[in-house]
């Protein structure tokens, strides 16, 4: 028996009507995953690190397009500025 905290608010139930789908989608690692791949080709490892870290921190605030613009613009930036460092 799973230990429930009296102080703790009511879990309510999530129900969902019948024939209506979910939100969320199994296609969904499709985006980032291009952006990854496409940032990584031309900038290197370093910009798809911060542009994939960026879309997962993103995401929920901003949703899926928001975020991978806003991340693929964060993973060239960083990209751009560590080769502008070394050089």
């Amino acid at each position: 028996m799973a230990y429930q905290d009296s102080n703790a608010p009511p879990v309510e139930a999530q129900t969902q009507a019948p024939g209506e789908e979910s939100t969320t989608s199994s296609w969904a690692w499709i985006w980032p995953t291009l952006l990854v791949v496409i940032i990584v080709r031309l900038f290197g490892v370093v910009g798809g690190l911060v542009a994939l870290g960026c879309y997962y921190a993103l995401q929920p605030k901003l949703g899926t397009f928001g975020a991978v613009v806003i991340s693929g613009v964060a993973g060239m930036g960083a990209a751009i500025g560590i080769l502008a460092m070394i050089r």
